[in-house]
């Protein structure tokens, strides 16, 4: 999507520049509305290149909106981008209700051939934060690209040998965007 379109259901996903912590904060309080059920942390980057910003707006996010649920959509490597650090552990007690994470493909050849990460060991990393988000929050899905050659199948066996749920592209139901929904 990000090659085609400059961002999803009315919100411009491409960023100048990146927003302080504060006008983050700002535009999502001009956003919020009283019908909104969650917000998203995504964007056509990763939201988890900016761990403490996501950690310190989530427990802001819980303190003035105690009824909004919180997902995290991510690409998975932020172990990998933050060693040392428990991550999933303090995306729970920051907040997070749900976590979304980018699994993409079955094996590690296929991954590396789509996604070409830039970090060795990604795939692993992949799989092992998304082992350690469900120790920790309750709600992990994994999402795959329904293109040719990703075997769906071996992706929810996968799925479920990790406790998670799968969603393949073609059966995306929830929607997505830089705010609230």
């Amino acid at each position: 999507m990000r090659n085609s379109a400059p961002g999803l259901s009315g919100y411009r996903l491409w960023l100048d520049r990146e927003p302080t912590d504060e006008e983050i904060w700002t535009a999502l309080q001009n956003e919020v509305k009283t019908s909104d059920k969650e917000v998203v942390w995504c964007r056509f980057g990763e939201p988890t290149i900016r761990l403490d910003t996501v950690l310190d707006l989530t427990r802001s996010i819980k303190q003035s909106y105690p009824n909004l649920k919180i997902r995290l959509d991510t690409d998975g490597l932020a172990s990998l981008r933050n060693p040392g650090r428990n991550v999933a552990k303090e995306l729970s007690e920051a907040g997070i209700h749900y976590v979304s994470i980018s699994l993409n493909a079955e094996t590690e050849e296929k991954y590396e051939r789509l996604c070409r990460p830039s970090l060795v060991g990604s795939y692993q990393s992949v799989l092992d934060f998304a082992r350690d988000c469900r120790r920790q929050i309750s709600q992990v899905r994994l999402t795959v690209v329904n293109l040719e050659g990703i075997d769906v199948h071996k992706c929810r066996e996968i799925a479920e040998e990790l406790g998670c749920d799968l969603q393949s592209e073609a059966s995306a139901k929830m929607t997505s965007g830089t705010g609230s929904n």
